[in-house]
């Protein structure tokens, strides 16, 4: 059964995500609602949630804070947010959900789906992924934070500048490191595409994702060499793209 706590300051929010829940959620469950985060960390002793549906922006303690004080409890998080793009990209960095607000149903039904499935395929240890995102929200700068990589044996994290380039593979992105053996994730690389803007990634080609540090040459033929020795194709419509990338 799924033991879901809403934890939302603004009451309207709340019973409206609880009232979505119980309408469009088929599993067998029970939902509760706490309306300030200090008297959820006391009602989490008793609840002992499976999962929190926790909004980030809280007046005394935010949902980051909650997650701060809370550390030792192995629920699962799906943050509730208006659009904070800092934010959601260290929640993104860290193998963690998000729903936007105001929720829609599709995007909650899936989101519940994913911990469902997460809670029957990986048994992961949820606080090294909330320890990661309290880390990276401690960064000055997007740049610095570590990329968490969920896989069946459990969770590692990267630091970005690690990464040589990503390849898709059907759904599933295989990522390729410098110090590190292949990693294969059942995220598509448009998902990875998405979050490592910023971090000096281009996509040369509908399957690769590449790292511009590592770039040793782009050939006659068109190709991309990276400096493991590794040449990648690059579409015809990418082509100029990546020469005006690599020229910055």
């Amino acid at each position: 059964m799924l033991r879901i706590l809403i934890i939302d300051d603004e009451a309207a929010a709340g019973n409206i995500l609880k009232l979505l829940i119980e309408k469009f959620i088929s599993v067998e469950k029970e939902v509760c609602y706490c309306n300030n985060p200090e008297t959820a960390l006391e009602f989490i002793k008793n609840f002992e949630p499976s999962l929190v549906m926790l909004d980030i922006e809280m007046p005394n303690m935010s949902g980051f804070d909650f997650l701060n004080q809370a550390i030792g409890n192995s629920f699962d998080v799906i943050f509730t947010t208006a659009f904070d793009q800092y934010a959601i990209k260290a929640i993104r960095f860290s193998a963690l959900d998000y729903l936007l607000k105001p929720i829609d149903s599709v995007e909650l039904q899936n989101a519940i789906n994913r911990h469902i499935i997460k809670q029957q395929l990986h048994k992961q240890d949820h606080q090294l992924l909330v320890n990661n995102l309290l880390n990276n929200l401690q960064q000055k700068a997007p740049e610095n934070f570590k990329l968490a990589l969920s896989m069946q044996e459990g969770v590692s994290f990267f630091e970005p500048s690690s990464i040589l380039y990503c390849e898709a593979d059907n759904n599933y992105t295989r990522f390729i490191f410098i110090n590190h053996k292949p990693v294969m994730i059942s995220k598509t690389l448009g998902e990875y595409e998405e979050i490592l803007e910023g971090h000096g990634f281009i996509r040369i080609h509908k399957s690769y994702l590449v790292n511009k540090k590592y770039i040793t040459k782009v050939d006659r033929e068109g190709m991309v060499w990276m400096s493991d020795g590794k040449p990648l194709a690059v579409s015809r419509r990418r082509k100029e793209m990546l020469m005006g990338f690599l020229k910055k």
